[in-house]
């Protein structure tokens, strides 16, 4: 490596800018600077990293090369050129490794307090009521003097505070401290979440961001000084909301339990205390989620505002290749929904035209059925009706002489034109008249035949019979209903012309 003096102006204008960048962040001298970009490759993030990481400003390889003694063996050279090599390397090369981050606990924590037996208890009364009435004439010196409690708080700085406050839920536990926050320091635009630990770290896995942690300590003298000076710093505010989209900023005080534990799943050494954590793939805790940035104790803000942009930096390629799939799986998840809702679709499809199709058979089944059973029973009626009218023909009582006093003639003019003549005694029902027109054609085969004194024709069991037509006089009009009941020679009289007429359906109703 040369030696002789860089000179500024004989870089280029994105070589001048970036060194602008890095001297502005880091507050390094320029000449010292340019070596640490150049091994960058004037990459500004890089250099930044390097810088805050420990990197010497020389090369450590050409150190290594220029302290390197000549050696009589080749071999021997080549040795201790490696152990040389591999001394001088920077801390950035090396693995490293980040501490898992895992949900705390949200119950309220209370401390388990040692009761010891009575006998004891008894002995140590006096010594208990001496100590209560020190502490309690000594308390208005801490109260008037309260650098003592900050020398004490010096003396053990790594230890941290137990909580003294209230138990509340998450989300209440969040909301008072943005309220003491705002109330310490004024309006704000810092964009702290009102919910649990627990709720931001999942948030922040299941959307693959950043989880920005804000712990603070009121009793430690730096806090409101760091506060003021870097956590509401320009620098940072401007940061945050530029990556507003990638950062949830979640803030507690250890004087709660729950940021207590929080101070101690991110391994918080000292206060105050910002940290970064996001989901590393190679991480063996059970949520996935690491720490990869730590600032413990003041810092300046473009300090932090640059090992956050490190850290952002160095994660977000893991980052970009988890997200990428998840949508991936949630695109082959959808694509199998989509597939299964279309499959699901198509078989109710077919499950409605076969219940269709099914319905419609079942349907044409009954109608056939109904229509045999409707033509059974109207061929069991006709044979019924046949065998009724055989019978009731058989019955009728013999036409009287028609020089009988009792005989009266009745003419009767059938449905198809024909007019009947027949006598009938007085005293007879005038059912009869009605029994003869019904059965007249099976009479008249009998009478023809001379068949009516043959086998008797027994009455059909459980028929009933009921007439379809009427007997009406045309002139002057009369119904005779045979409802009504009565003789023939009561209700017609001497002799009477009577027409037939159907009944119909509409009649009938």
């Amino acid at each position: 490596m040369s030696s002789s003096p860089l000179d500024i102006s004989q870089l280029s204008e994105s070589q001048q800018e970036a060194l602008q960048t890095y001297t502005s962040v880091t507050d390094q001298d320029p000449i010292t600077a340019i070596p640490i970009l150049q091994r960058a490759e004037w990459n500004v993030q890089i250099a930044i990293t390097r810088f805050f990481e420990g990197e010497p400003t020389s090369d450590p390889v050409a150190e290594a090369r220029a302290a390197l003694p000549a050696a009589s063996s080749r071999q021997a050279s080549n040795l201790q050129f490696d152990d040389l090599i591999a001394s001088a390397r920077p801390p950035s090369t090396a693995r490293r490794s980040f501490n898992s981050v895992g949900r705390v606990s949200t119950q309220s924590a209370e401390e388990t307090h040692y009761h010891p037996p009575l006998l004891l208890a008894i002995l140590f009364t006096p010594f208990s009521l001496l100590y209560r009435v020190l502490a309690t004439i000594l308390s208005p010196f801490g109260t008037a003097f309260p650098f003592i409690q900050r020398a004490i708080a010096r003396l053990a700085p790594s230890q941290r505070p137990r909580p003294s406050r209230r138990s509340l839920a998450p989300a209440d536990n969040a909301r008072r401290f943005i309220r003491e926050f705002s109330e310490e320091y004024g309006a704000n635009n810092l964009p702290f979440v009102e919910s649990g630990f627990n709720l931001a770290l999942d948030n922040a896995k299941k959307d693959f961001k950043f989880l920005f942690v804000v712990l603070l300590s009121p009793s430690h003298d730096d806090t409101s000084s760091w506060v003021r000076d870097t956590l509401l710093s320009p620098q940072l505010s401007s940061f945050l909301s530029s990556h507003r989209n990638e950062i949830i900023l979640w803030g507690g005080n250890v004087q709660d339990a729950e940021a207590y534990q929080v101070a101690d799943t991110v391994q918080c050494t000292k206060f105050p205390f910002a940290g970064l954590v996001c989901y590393t793939p190679d991480s063996s805790g059970p949520t996935g989620m690491s720490t990869v940035m730590r600032a413990s104790g003041p810092m300046a803000a473009n300090e932090l505002v640059a090992k956050l942009g490190t850290a952002m930096t160095a994660q977000q390629g893991q980052l970009s290749a988890a997200r990428l799939e998840r949508q991936q799986a949630q695109a082959s998840r959808n694509l199998r929904q989509e597939q299964d809702s279309a499959y699901q679709r198509s078989l109710a499809q077919d499950r409605e035209r076969a219940r269709l199709k099914r319905e419609e058979a079942e349907a044409q089944a009954r109608l056939e059925k109904e229509a045999l059973r409707k033509e059974e029973d109207e061929q069991r009626h006709a044979a019924a009706l046949q065998q009724w009218r055989r019978w009731r023909a058989q019955s009728l009582p013999p036409e009287p002489e028609k020089t009988s006093k009792d005989s009266i003639r009745v003419s009767v003019r059938l449905p198809n034109g024909e007019r009947v003549i027949r006598g009938f005694r007085a005293d007879a029902d005038l059912e009869e008249v009605y029994a003869f027109v019904e059965c007249y054609d099976v009479w008249k085969e009998a009478a023809a035949a001379d068949t009516m004194s043959e086998k008797e024709v027994l009455e059909p069991a459980g028929f009933e019979h009921t007439y379809g037509f009427r007997l009406v006089s045309p002139m002057p009009r009369i119904v005779y209903d045979l409802q009504e009941g009565g003789s023939i020679g009561k209700r017609i009289g001497r002799g009477g012309n009577l027409i037939v007429e159907p009944i119909e359906e509409d009649d009938q109703e």
